[in-house]
């Protein structure tokens, strides 16, 4: 049990649903675990200590109230607890990236096989596959705890960016001619 996290809890006005939405933004964007309505834990490290004082000055800008600290379990049971939240959260996000991810590489199977090769296709599925990217790294910011779906999603990114080499190259060989 040597693992500390910051802990930070809020409270907003009840009127001001579009600061409630900021912050509850900020701290899905962030990974962390909600322990219960307005208070929620994240690792501790210097970058997230930083981002969540931010969030506490625009918390108190908002007319809230909100407090940072710093949280070392004093129970083993109770910090695996936590460690795991923060894996299920992450292999939640894992999973969802490898589905639609294959989803992008079923298409572009689909398109080689069918012979659909056209260069607004390429064009469309290279921001796709870009979007993927930014997706997977998004992810890799939040895992905390090294989730064990990283190495099978970082594969089908593989694969996808293999998949959309393949069918641009036989638009290129098609335009070419």
């Amino acid at each position: 049990m040597s693992r500390e996290f910051l802990v930070f809890s809020y409270k907003l006005p009840g009127s001001r649903s579009n600061s409630r939405v900021y912050v509850w933004r900020a701290i899905k964007e962030f990974g962390a675990v909600f322990l219960q309505q307005g208070v929620v834990l994240l690792p501790y490290r210097d970058d997230l200590h930083t981002s969540l004082s931010a969030l506490r000055k625009k918390v108190i800008s908002f007319g809230g109230i909100s407090t940072l600290g710093k949280l070392q379990f004093l129970e083993e049971d109770d910090e695996a607890e936590i460690v795991s939240e923060f894996t299920g959260q992450i292999d939640e996000e894992y999973r969802e990236f490898i589905k639609n991810c294959q989803a992008l590489i079923d298409e572009l199977k689909h398109e080689n096989s069918c012979g659909d090769y056209n260069f607004s296709e390429v064009t469309e599925n290279e921001e796709e596959y870009k979007k993927f990217q930014r997706w997977y790294e998004k992810i890799g910011r939040k895992n905390y705890f090294q989730s064990q779906l990283k190495a099978s999603a970082a594969d089908v990114l593989k694969e996808a960016k293999k998949e959309l080499q393949t069918y641009s190259e036989e638009v290129f060989k098609r335009d070419a001619t």
